[in-house]
């Protein structure tokens, strides 16, 4: 019997992992990974791990959670390290509790490792407290995707209080019509942090009457976060994150070689959105499909060839090389 590890991959930043998620992504057998979860972190494992995609879209449930379910106890049931990778925390809307309840009625051993939750992120790094003294004195945590019937008391809420709603965009307009008739003001500061702790953020300030125009004319998607209180006030226009050299850059990095995960670290750090990829017939197959499922959404505006024999490569034959990985 092995034992299955639920990892908090933090929310975007790679270096927002935990050390206990890192050593466990390095000693992990099987790794079964979220569609939101960062997958440069897969460069932390080891030479044998096998990795599995678990990755779910809005309305389009790739793998659905029964058969994730079912996939942690065949992969557990065997003498091995399995890590379930979710993106933010496992415990906050990742439905851990119904995996956990799988793998007890089957007595497989299991741990949780708690990751920095999107509300955490995408706040830091947009400049926004989630508690201020003179603002906030709680914080609300809430989903717009509830179940059928299923009505959320938001009265009181954002009284001296600060709510963060996850993945909202979608019901946003339902979700503010609630709100409204439940007492809280029209123009309570409200803002929206779209792929928080990336460098591909945005974050947008409004008020709770103007979200949906300011969403639908700034083509706001998921994942995004939706911020409302008094707090959003401290703001004051970019901070620290948005300032930093590289922010706003979505580079691609290749190279012919393994590409080591302190190297993208060295361009995230500088607040780049940075992806690598290996290539050549000596890469590392294993993330054959992990590039096709994260290039079919993402986009790059710069490419930096770390093997100086590709920078000859030019971008008609980077438009074939890339179709080795979406086909």
């Amino acid at each position: 019997m092995g034992k299955v590890y639920f990892v908090g991959a933090g929310s975007g930043d790679p270096e927002l992992l935990t050390l206990k998620g890192k050593r466990v992504l390095e000693s992990a057998d099987v790794i079964i990974y979220d569609r939101l979860v960062q997958p440069v972190l897969l460069y932390l494992a080891k030479e044998t791990a096998r990795f599995i995609y678990s990755g779910k879209y809005p309305k389009n449930h790739v793998v659905k959670q029964k058969n994730i379910n079912q996939l942690l106890l065949e992969e557990g049931r065997q003498a091995q390290i399995v890590v379930r990778l979710k993106g933010g925390d496992p415990g906050i809307f990742g439905r851990v509790g119904e995996e956990i309840a799988a793998l007890r009625a089957a007595e497989i051993k299991y741990e949780i490792v708690p990751g920095v939750t999107a509300a955490s992120a995408a706040s830091s790094y947009s400049g926004i407290p989630l508690t201020h003294r003179e603002h906030s004195s709680k914080v609300t945590l809430a989903t717009a995707h509830r179940q059928a019937g299923e009505v959320l008391d938001f009265k009181g809420l954002t009284d001296n209080g600060t709510m963060c709603l996850y993945m909202g965009v979608e019901k946003a307009d339902s979700t503010r019509q609630k709100l409204l008739e439940q007492g809280v003001p029209p123009q309570l500061p409200a803002a929206i942090v779209e792929w928080g702790s990336l460098g591909r953020q945005r974050t947008l300030t409004t008020t709770l009457q103007e979200l949906i125009k300011t969403i639908d004319q700034n083509q706001v998607q998921n994942p995004s976060l939706i911020i409302l209180g008094e707090v959003i006030a401290s703001r004051k226009g970019p901070d620290w994150f948005e300032e930093l050299p590289l922010f706003g850059h979505k580079i691609l990095l290749i190279d012919t070689k393994k590409i080591e995960f302190e190297t993208i670290l060295s361009y995230t750090q500088q607040g780049a959105d940075t992806y690598a990829i290996q290539v050549g017939a000596d890469r590392d197959r294993r993330y054959d499909e992990v590039h096709q499922h994260y290039l079919a959404d993402h986009s790059f505006d710069e490419i930096i060839y770390l093997d100086q024999e590709l920078t000859t490569i030019h971008e008609k034959q980077w438009a074939i090389l890339k179709k080795e990985f979406i086909r």
